[in-house]
């Protein structure tokens, strides 16, 4: 009998696959394949219901019944699209990989991105990491994406296609690209959070909560309303990072109270690769050391 997968991402990916090779579609239903996996591997305690629980302000919960089996319920108030579906995914995760850890979790969408504790930061970055692979498989995403410019509406195909939130979608982007890119999240003049690529992460592009959104980036919003921006914008350098120029992409978020910002720097490579060139020719055997 073949083993059950160790880490999220192993989860998600080994699922993922199983529903394309049953020949379903995109996006993953997460009410079918979580009942169906998990009365086969765990018949002891499946996933025995999936349904709406009608509390307000947490998105999904995960909790174990009396007859040992397991609920994931959410809240089916939520209009964002592809939020939902996330949220599904996200609970089915802390039932894979945690059920022995607690007996029961709620998350709201806050407790998604800020989290209380380290152990609690871990448990819930697993699960959205596990909700990624299995609903956004990264092979299918590079082919949507495959020979085009990574637009807002590219992001906003996929995000069709996997039945995720724009958001969720172009974090996963962000994930395996070799881009330099940078996703920001701004409320009220002020970023709340951002999340860059790793090669924008080695140019320094990430931006701390509470950090001010340039002003030309407000003007830009000012001028755009509530309406989404389908080609972007030229910056110079000094705006979103002092040595290079970007592409600035924004919309506003479905609840209008967030402005969520699409910033690409399209000279980064060129840059590292020069700086790793000189490295290289100077410090050849540190550098190849500490690089591993």
């Amino acid at each position: 009998m073949t083993s059950n997968p160790k880490t999220p991402s192993a989860w998600g990916i080994e699922l993922s696959k199983l529903w394309m090779v049953c020949g379903q579609n995109f996006p993953v239903d997460v009410k079918q394949i979580a009942p169906e996996v998990t009365k086969t591997r765990f018949p002891d305690e499946p996933v025995g219901i999936i349904k709406a629980h009608g509390i307000t302000g947490i998105d999904g919960m995960l909790s174990k019944r009396k007859k040992g089996d397991w609920c994931i319920s959410y809240d089916d108030t939520v209009t964002v699209p592809g939020r939902i579906n996330f949220t599904l995914g996200h609970e089915f995760g802390h039932y894979l990989l945690h059920r022995k850890l607690r007996e029961e979790f709620q998350c709201g969408q806050g407790d998604m991105l800020d989290y209380e504790s380290t152990e609690s930061k871990k448990l819930e970055s697993e699960a959205n990491n596990f909700a990624s692979y299995l609903l956004m498989p990264i092979n299918d995403f590079r082919e949507q994406i495959q020979g085009q410019a990574v637009t807002l509406d590219l992001l906003g195909h996929c995000a069709e296609r996997y039945g995720t939130s724009f958001t969720a979608t172009a974090l996963k982007w962000l994930e395996f690209t070799e881009k330099a890119a940078l996703l920001v999240v701004a409320r009220d003049h002020f970023i709340c959070w951002s999340y860059p690529s790793k090669l924008a992460s080695k140019r320094g592009t990430y931006l701390r909560p509470g950090t001010p959104v340039p002003q030309s980036a407000l003007d830009r919003l000012n001028h755009v309303g509530t309406k989404r921006v389908n080609q972007s914008c030229r910056v110079s350098q000094g705006i979103w990072h002092s040595e290079m120029e970007a592409e600035e992409s924004v919309i506003i978020s479905d609840n209008f109270d967030l402005a969520i910002f699409l910033v690409q720097f399209p000279t980064a490579k060129r840059i590292i690769d020069h700086e790793e060139e000189e490295i290289q020719d100077t410090f050849t055997v540190l550098s190849n050391r500490a690089q591993g």
